[in-house]
């Protein structure tokens, strides 16, 4: 966006004379985050001292919201007369520096919840126009923040309706005459014929872009599931390493026993106390002796094979999930670089949607829809149906 309204490409036909700022610098972001402290830095301070865990607070609303799927801006665009009427008026063009001012003005007085951050005029184009950034700030919720940027709540259909094609244009037809010294004609039918293939390709342009926007959300969610299997392979290799914890503390518990019975070995049974016989001696102490020896290297065998049973399995696991890990890892870095080829398809799409819009606004509807029809026989007849 602020490449094309502030023109940070040079096209043949750039000249800076041309771009004509009117509210804010030739810095857009820094324009928008100006607004966002403005606007927000008291209900972020509010909302901090609410919060008893740091990892709640917030530090940013700018980078916040730019994280989050809330529109950050939202722009406007402002055009009066066609390229026929300025081919005509070329000497006009710069009246409109004070029209578009005021156009401004009853922006700002008529929508205060939408906050300019930016406004520039374009002259290097067929019809002068100007491209409006603004950051529509809303009150009242109950959830989060009191004060948040909110584009449902202030681009409504009401604002769209009442404001924008309403008290605006309405000031806007009162004062035309008083900028350009003329009224502009309305349109005659059928005036544009000669512009149905360039309106039929604006058609298809903007097929193109929503069904790149469509494709760039079923990734996202693709995206979304395998982060979600990735964490959940992660878990369980987690649990992984708590069985080898658990093994190694059984295997500390082996090594006691291992002690034990070799310390019994060495010292063997006790001596005869007194005089006793061999029958004595063997039936008290070398037979309670041995039965103790075999106790403990029971012990120690059922140990041994208990942990080779476990030790297979958890290592038979750990391959399957540090395979599974890897896979989703490749997969993940596979779903990144098509989303970003697709955001890169989405802006050059943005640039040619805006263009060719331009011409929609030149047609009467019934022209609009007339083009729209031939351009749909056509396909039936190429064999190209939908």
């Amino acid at each position: 966006m602020a490449k094309h309204n502030l023109r940070k490409y040079h096209s043949n036909d750039y000249d800076k004379e041309n771009i004509v700022i009117l509210c804010g610098t030739d810095k857009l972001v820094h324009d928008v985050k100006k607004v966002y402290r403005e606007q927000f830095s008291e209900a972020v301070e509010e909302y901090n001292k609410k919060q008893t865990r740091e990892e709640r607070k917030i530090h940013d609303y700018f980078e916040k919201t730019a994280k989050s799927n809330k529109d950050m801006a939202v722009e406007l665009i402002f055009q009066i007369g066609d390229k026929e009427f300025w081919d005509k008026n070329p000497d006009k063009r710069r009246r409109m520096d004070v029209a578009f001012k005021e156009i401004l003005e009853l922006l700002q007085k008529f929508a205060p919840n939408l906050v300019v951050a930016n406004a520039v005029i374009h002259y290097d184009e067929a019809s002068p126009h100007m491209h409006i950034v603004a950051v529509p700030v809303a009150e009242g919720f109950k959830k989060g923040m009191p004060k948040q940027v909110s584009k449902r709540k202030v681009c409504t259909k009401e604002f769209l309706e009442e404001v924008l094609q309403g008290k605006i244009r309405e000031c806007v037809d009162n004062r035309i005459f008083v900028w350009l010294g003329e009224f502009l004609k309305s349109k005659q039918t059928g005036r544009n014929n000669d512009l149905s293939v360039v309106e039929y390709k604006v058609k298809k342009e903007n097929e193109k872009y929503e069904k790149l926007l469509e494709d760039k959300k079923q990734v996202d969610r693709q995206i979304g599931q395998k982060i979600f299997e990735n964490q959940m392979a992660e878990q369980k290799l987690e649990n992984t390493y708590k069985k080898i914890d658990e093994v190694e503390a059984l295997e500390n518990w082996g090594e006691t026993e291992l002690n034990k019975f070799e310390k019994m070995i060495f010292r063997g049974p006790e001596e005869p106390k007194g005089l006793m016989s061999a029958k004595a001696y063997r039936e008290k102490v070398v037979m309670p002796f041995l039965g103790k020896v075999y106790d403990i290297f029971k012990k120690v065998v059922d140990f041994t094979k208990k942990c080779f049973v476990e030790l297979m399995d958890i290592t038979e696991k750990n391959d399957k999930i540090s395979e599974l890990n890897k896979k989703l890892k490749q997969q993940n870095s596979n779903l990144i670089k098509t989303i970003n080829k697709q955001e890169e398809e989405i802006t050059n799409l943005y640039y040619t949607k805006e263009k060719l819009e331009y011409f929609k606004r030149f047609l009467q509807k019934e022209t609009y829809d007339n083009i729209i029809r031939m351009g749909d026989e056509q396909d039936r007849k190429s064999g190209r149906i939908r």
